[in-house]
């Protein structure tokens, strides 16, 4: 493909509109590079306030870190690695839910 030509020998398209295709191939891989750098301070910021702030959840929220910076920054899937730290983080403590009622019952009681 020569600059001065009119149009590109391998695929028959105006020479400009080549160029601009190259041109919005190299923004949409810029977008998805900073996508995947955002999931590192996102994840990183999670546990690091967790573990400040509610240790006795770090059960739940490192391994949904985990998972969900594998998926994010790793994978390059930052919807599906949110829906599964927000299923990590929210259904599997709701599965204890009832045990957990049965001891704070359990303990009001006893102090009765």
């Amino acid at each position: 493909m020569a600059p001065t030509s009119a149009a590109c020998r391998s695929c028959h398209l105006p020479i400009r509109d080549v160029v601009d295709n190259q041109r919005g191939a190299r923004s949409r891989s810029n977008r998805r590079v900073l996508t995947r750098l955002w999931g590192i301070p996102i994840y990183g910021g999670i546990l690091a306030w967790c573990l400040l702030q509610l240790p006795t959840a770090a059960v739940f929220v490192v391994p949904a870190v985990v998972v969900g910076f594998v998926l994010h920054v790793l994978r390059g899937r930052p919807y599906l690695g949110a829906l599964a730290f927000l299923v990590i983080v929210v259904v599997a403590p709701a599965l204890f839910w009832p045990s957990i009622a049965t001891e704070a019952l359990d303990e009001l009681t006893s102090r009765l």
